[in-house]
């Protein structure tokens, strides 16, 4: 079966859909557009003004022309789109994912006009499937469209992201893969662009009230953090790595390489460092906001922190406005005391870390939740059903 991947292709395949590319199902042939790189020169402006109506009109008709279904190769016998809605529906079957429903209206403001647009989306006959890739993403779609009908609804299943188990890797290497605590202090690892938002400062501070209890502990950041942050928190036991590392080596030598993953993030519809952490057998410690709970069991394959501001626990569908006027520089108190006790307790205690760690790959065991194995098992009775809908197209 040949399925067309449509998506805003003014970047890479997102590393969520990882497992299309590495390991498709069986009888599945996956036709993924090239990278359209001069595109990405329109998304200041769409930063700047995308909540405006009138660009917002603008921006939904050049999404259609530049990523949309037009010119789609007759051979594709479904087209299954990525985080986007088209301004038409497609004269074939098709289906669509995300991680958030805001994602179907790019982020911007959530009008009674785009509304309509999804809901005939999804209320198409041609519409075989609607897919959050978590039961968070699903709530936020039926907050955002209370009314679906019942038939629409029963389109919809939650069908998880997955990555390889990557500890088979860490054991094959001899390299930075393969850490081991002995009397060394753990190598926490943060992992984000966009750092306020994601609490990088809240994490440099506890760390830096831990310090001097724990001299051999580690935090190693692979951002863009700013100099002036930097400067603030700097310390000798904090490094910093530039984000100029392809996935396979952010893999190697950090995710494997480090002991626990921390990503207090304030605003984060999914987190795929979290996923990349557990896949390498890492805990995570992150904040209960969104669908962490999904991927993060407290206690036993990471630990879950409180905070006073998380975003898409108080409002379900943030324009980018709202969410650029949310992030902020000071840090939240809360968060802070809670990140020093989650550090503190697996500083003091690397038995619990190695429990955890032995906790974070189950999920991507075979028949895990984020095994490609069960990914593909899925999309397979997915794509299925699709193929069936076209020889019996009446049903």
């Amino acid at each position: 079966m040949n399925v067309r991947i449509v998506y805003r292709h003014y970047r890479p395949l997102h590393d969520l859909y990882r497992s299309f590319l590495i390991e498709p199902p069986p009888q599945v042939s996956f036709a993924i557009p090239r990278t359209m790189r001069a595109a990405r020169r329109l998304y200041p402006l769409y930063l700047l003004f995308g909540d405006w109506a009138p660009v917002r009109s603008v921006i939904a008709v050049a999404q259609d022309v530049l990523f949309g279904t037009t010119g789609a190769p007759d051979r594709a016998d479904l087209l299954h789109f990525i985080q986007m809605v088209p301004l038409r529906e497609p004269q074939r079957p098709y289906v669509v994912d995300f991680e958030h429903a805001a994602a179907l209206a790019n982020f911007v403001r959530f009008d009674e006009s785009t509304r309509k647009r999804i809901e005939n989306f999804f209320v198409h006959r041609n519409c075989r499937k609607i897919i959050p890739l978590t039961r968070a993403a699903e709530q936020s779609l039926l907050a955002l469209l209370p009314d679906l009908p019942d038939d629409v609804r029963g389109k919809v299943e939650v069908i998880y992201p997955a990555l390889p188990n990557h500890t088979k890797q860490g054991e094959d290497d001899a390299g930075p893969s393969s850490t081991a605590l002995g009397n060394a202090g753990p190598k926490f690892l943060f992992v984000g662009n966009d750092v306020y938002r994601k609490g990088l400062h809240e994490l440099m501070r506890a760390f830096r009230q831990l310090e001097a209890k724990y001299p051999k502990a580690e935090l190693h950041v692979v951002s863009n953090a700013p100099t002036e942050l930097k400067r603030e928190y700097a310390s000798a036991r904090i490094l910093h790595y530039d984000p100029i590392y392809s996935f396979d080596e952010m893999i190697d030598r950090f995710y494997l390489a480090c002991d626990v993953l921390v990503l207090p993030t304030h605003c984060d519809t999914f987190g795929m460092a979290i996923l990349n952490a557990l896949s390498c057998g890492k805990p995570v410690v992150t904040t209960d906001q969104f669908a962490a709970r999904e991927l993060v069991r407290d206690g036993e394959n990471g630990l879950i922190v409180r905070s006073r501001r998380l975003l898409l626990n108080e409002i379900c569908a943030p324009d980018r406005a709202i969410t650029r006027a949310f992030v902020t520089r000071d840090a939240d108190p809360l968060l802070v005391e809670e990140l020093i006790e989650a550090l503190e307790r697996l500083c003091a205690d690397r038995a619990e870390i190695v429990r955890m760690s032995r906790d974070a790959i189950k999920d991507f065991e075979p028949g895990g939740r984020f095994s490609i194995g069960e990914r593909n098992r899925k999309l397979a009775n997915v794509y299925a059903g699709c193929a069936d809908y076209r020889e019996n197209p009446a049903r």
